[in-house]
């Protein structure tokens, strides 16, 4: 006995498997809103009330979100918590005045200076800097930084003065899973709070995390960690022939392939170039394509492919959201077959496992563009690049910060060419092949 039959199981699958192991094993099923009865053969709405009572939790679920939503979209705060160097009050974010935000600056210069996860919360924990937990006062707080607290600070988009919320979601109301949501869906409400930290470091650091991230070649299944990098250009120069990382040598103060420096030339030859040529070298092409991104031509060609790209993107996410959509229905419509025992259970059964297989095609094709539209840049991301190319010549001197800011990767050949990557907030692949271009 029940009160109702959403008390046993808000799923509908669960629920018809529930209806076969009671009629299975001479089992009865009574529910106290009428609903069913099986005493008196009342069994043929079974499915029917399931499927009913799974749509009102779904829909409850919905509306609750869409609360959420609306609070969200006015760039008020829903998190229990704020972010590390933040207060909230009435929703809002502030500056917090308890030394925080500065540790915040502090984090992420360190970051970009070469320093690991792990060294920044070694040195943090050694000087007894407060932990988010204990500024946020925790009953279980500790005293202890971890990497995985400074990159949580790292990643974190709200240090922009732009409020990000809607970055996760459950898969359904049957399925409390959370899971990851494609930039395209965050909700952003841009200036809703002071920044403590400029949105073109932010965004460094976020291309300098996911260089990072990157698969070792000797390893694929290992991914590599940031560490204090001890050289200029330690962990951003490679070798092209074999992949291999360069090594520094105090002696020539030069950098060499690392593969022929621990094996020999036999493993490869010796890839050299002296540091001081490389920061020069940098340092002009710097000028050059700052004097590109002058040129009105070069500007409307990248423009255009900027537009292009993504337009044939955009294209591909409708079409893939509207077969996702037909499938729905179509689904919707075999249930309302079973339903009506117009189909057997084994045929309905059949039909659900092959459309739900083609969904999870789609659904796959979809996150991944997705992925591919939030990675690529809105054209007026170019004035931005403008401005951080001649921010980067306003330097005193190329140095590990201005590295990490402008350099994706570094390569140079055996006969001693240099080819430059750079990041600009994932532009780098145009902009170099057109740089190629005009070589």
């Amino acid at each position: 006995m029940a009160k109702e039959l959403s008390r046993l199981a808000r799923n509908q699958r669960l629920a018809l498997e529930i209806k076969e192991v009671i009629e299975k094993h001479g089992i009865h099923l009574v529910t106290l809103d009428g609903a069913i009865d099986t005493t008196t053969g009342n069994t043929h709405m079974f499915g029917l009330f399931a499927w009913i009572y799974e749509q009102e939790a779904q829909r409850t679920s919905e509306r609750i979100k869409m609360a959420l939503e609306t609070k969200a979209k006015k760039g008020l705060y829903k998190g229990s918590n704020p972010p590390y160097g933040y207060v909230v009050r009435e929703g809002r974010l502030y500056v917090s005045d308890d030394g925080s935000s500065e540790i915040v600056e502090r984090i992420f210069q360190s970051y970009l200076g070469g320093k690991g996860f792990d060294a920044i919360a070694r040195e943090l924990f050694e000087e007894g800097v407060p932990t988010p937990s204990m500024i946020a006062g925790k009953k279980n707080q500790t005293i202890y930084w971890h990497g995985s607290s400074v990159r949580k600070i790292l990643e974190n988009p709200h240090y922009t003065g732009d409020m990000v919320q809607g970055r996760q979601s459950t898969i359904s109301v049957t399925n409390k899973s959370r899971k990851e949501k494609p930039k395209t869906e965050f909700i952003v409400v841009k200036n809703t709070h002071e920044s403590i930290i400029s949105g073109e470091v932010f965004e460094s650091v976020q291309q300098l995390i996911a260089f990072n991230r990157k698969k070792s070649i000797d390893n694929p299944d290992v991914c590599s960690r940031p560490h204090q990098n001890v050289h200029l250009f330690t962990g951003v120069i490679f070798c092209p022939d074999c992949g291999s990382g360069f090594h520094y040598k105090r002696n020539g103060a030069c950098y060499i392939c690392g593969r022929s420096d621990k094996l020999g030339d036999k493993a490869c030859s010796k890839h050299r170039i002296r540091e001081d040529a490389l920061v020069a070298i940098i340092r002009w092409d710097l000028q050059r394509l700052s004097k590109l991104l002058d040129d009105q031509s070069f500007y409307n060609t990248v423009k255009d492919k900027f537009v292009k790209a993504k337009s044939k993107l955009e294209k591909e996410l409708k079409a893939c959201a509207g077969k996702i959509e037909n499938i729905k229905n179509l689904k919707s419509k075999a249930l309302s077959k079973y339903l009506e025992e117009s189909i057997t259970k084994s045929d309905y059964d059949d039909y659900i496992a092959a459309q739900d297989a083609e969904i999870q095609k789609l659904l796959h094709n979809k996150e991944k563009l997705d992925s591919a539209i939030s990675a690529s840049v809105d054209v007026d991301v170019l004035g931005k690049i403008k401005g951080i190319v001649a921010s980067s010549l306003e330097f005193q001197e190329i140095n590990r910060e201005v590295i990490n800011r402008f350099i994706e990767k570094i390569e140079v050949t055996a006969d001693g060419n240099v080819k430059l990557y750079y990041r600009f907030a994932g532009t780098s692949k145009i902009l170099n092949e057109l740089m190629t271009d005009v070589n």
